[in-house]
């Protein structure tokens, strides 16, 4: 049955013409956009983009009518100026768009009680469903907001307890760090630094995967690991103090594109050249990551997707809810001229004469 009502403008598109253009079944048109499992990718991709090039959307109004649901999504960012949680945004409105559901966009600024403080308003405003990216995962708070969802809540990388009624949509951070780290290895670096943030999922998952790269080799973990808050004060703070040891490390891996642009202002202030003196690996593509000369290796993964998946996570549990699930999609590390081999004493060098 077409979602076209009688009082819609003729010439409306339907979900026969979606499923004429994307050459499928009606049937599986309605699965993709109600964000119901067992479609491939490539299908996916396909009714999506039918359904864009139409200007296909469901009548939100009368859906809303006969389901009694406000057709909205609640959506909490820890730092909607980070790149990454734009395109994870992006990702999600991609498929609740089309499924017929408006997003509401808040912003913590990283601070955890604010969290909460947005998770309760969301709530108020009687959302159908919530996709959060949590600061923290201890924080009181939080927790408490989480227990009292009414709704579906899909979670993105963190871990939380098992009473907290929630799914989950991960990055396996282990894989993608752990290729860099072999990487590094293999070029015959030995000291690497690890800058990180706070004590979460990725956090925990990407020294894990440098701490194994040494296990596998038979290597000395040589790692230091510089804890922090991801932004790019702590991405300065923490080259510097790398670099200012006696022994600087000959590479360095930034767990997060905030700490980028610090991290690059303190090598450059050193004189420092990427991929000779000094060896560099960020997380997350950026477009500084790609133009930067010389183009920084990158541990990457598709943000859009982890936004696409969280939201058709949600859409599958506001139709039919069900036990908590999770899904992990990959990282992979892709390597560019900002890694070579170490240079000897080059590092200590020139750190020993800035100092």
């Amino acid at each position: 049955m077409s979602d076209n009502l009688p009082g819609d403008p003729k010439g409306r598109p339907g979900i026969k013409a979606v499923a004429a253009l994307a050459g499928v079944g009606i049937a599986s048109v309605s699965r993709v956009l109600s964000g119901q499992p067992g479609s491939s990718p490539q299908l996916t991709q396909r009714v999506l983009e039918a359904a864009r090039t139409l200007g296909y959307a469901p009548n939100a109004l009368a859906q809303g009518l006969r389901r009694r649901a406000t057709r909205s999504i609640g959506f909490v960012g820890s730092d909607i100026t980070n790149p990454l949680i734009a395109s994870i945004v992006r990702g999600a409105e991609s498929v609740l768009t089309v499924a017929g559901f408006s997003v509401l966009l808040t912003n913590s600024g990283g601070v955890p009680s604010v969290d909460a403080e947005r998770i309760e308003v969301l709530m108020h405003r009687q959302v159908d469903g919530l996709i959060v990216l949590p600061t923290l995962e201890d924080d009181p708070a939080t927790l408490l907001a989480l227990r009292n969802t009414k709704c579906p809540v899909v979670l993105i990388d963190r871990a939380f307890p098992a009473d907290i009624p929630a799914h989950y949509v991960l990055s396996d951070h282990y894989q993608g760090m752990g290729d860099a780290a072999r990487a590094l290895l293999d070029k015959g670096h030995r000291r690497i630094g690890l800058v990180v943030g706070r004590d979460v999922r990725p956090t925990r998952e990407r020294v894990r995967a440098m701490e194994d790269a040494y296990d596998r080799l038979g290597l000395p973990r040589d790692l230091i690991v510089h804890r922090g808050t991801l932004s790019s004060d702590h991405g300065e703070v923490a080259i510097e103090e790398m670099l200012a040891d006696d022994d600087p490390p000959t590479a360095i891996v930034l767990g997060g594109n905030q700490l980028l642009e610090g991290a690059l202002q303190a090598i450059h202030r050193r004189g420092l050249q990427l991929g000779r003196d000094l060896s560099l690996v960020s997380c997350d593509d950026v477009p500084l990551c790609r133009f930067h000369q010389p183009p920084i290796a990158t541990v990457m993964r598709d943000a859009e997707q982890l936004g696409a998946r969280a939201a058709q996570l949600v859409l599958t549990h506001i139709e039919t809810p069900g036990t908590p699930e999770s899904v992990s999609l990959p990282t992979w590390f892709e390597s560019r001229a900002s890694c070579g081999a170490p240079s000897g004493t080059s590092v200590q060098r020139r750190a020993d004469k800035v100092r």
